[in-house]
């Protein structure tokens, strides 16, 4: 029996109650596939063929301040310190985890050596849980994100060393 266009409008309908971007139907020699908004490869592929966003060069200043007490620079949103040495970043915007499950051990800790293959979190976006690699060698000097809190692109998790 073919599909019918009242048949596909209950299809889209559903997928629009569900939140479904993807539905794929096979019976009887037939086969129906619908997409709603960007698929999760087509946005992987598209950021990454972006460039990564050049910074414009700034001048620097004529004559040095007069001397104070370095105060270590604050994050705004946590009022603890900003990282000093180099960080891993969040590659998008998501819901960080530092483990697989509730309960299961975090992937890394402080003082944990990584290398660039080293599985480091995850980041649940779009429903999607997406195992974040390090990228880098080094150590664990500290997490910067809480468990199950939000994050941008480009927000440091780690700082490494």
């Amino acid at each position: 029996m073919p599909v019918d266009l009242k048949e596909i409008n209950k299809i889209v309908s559903l997928m629009e109650q569900k939140q479904l971007s993807h539905f794929k139907l096979e019976r009887e020699g037939e086969k129906i596939e619908l997409r709603r908004g960007m698929d999760v490869d087509e946005i992987s592929a598209l950021l990454s063929r972006m460039s990564a966003p050049v910074a414009a060069p700034v001048a620097a200043p004529a004559a040095p301040a007069p001397a104070a007490p370095a105060a270590p620079a604050v994050s705004e949103s946590s009022g603890e310190a900003a990282p000093s040495g180099e960080t891993i970043n969040s590659p998008m915007v998501g819901t960080f985890y530092k483990a697989s499950g509730p309960g299961e051990d975090a992937f890394v800790k402080v003082g944990d050596s990584v290398d660039a293959d080293t599985t480091v979190c995850i980041i649940e976006a779009m429903k999607v849980m997406n195992e974040i690699k390090a990228e880098k060698s080094g150590t664990i000097k500290k997490i910067l994100i809480e468990d199950a809190s939000p994050v941008q692109y480009g927000e440091p998790l780690f700082e490494i060393e």
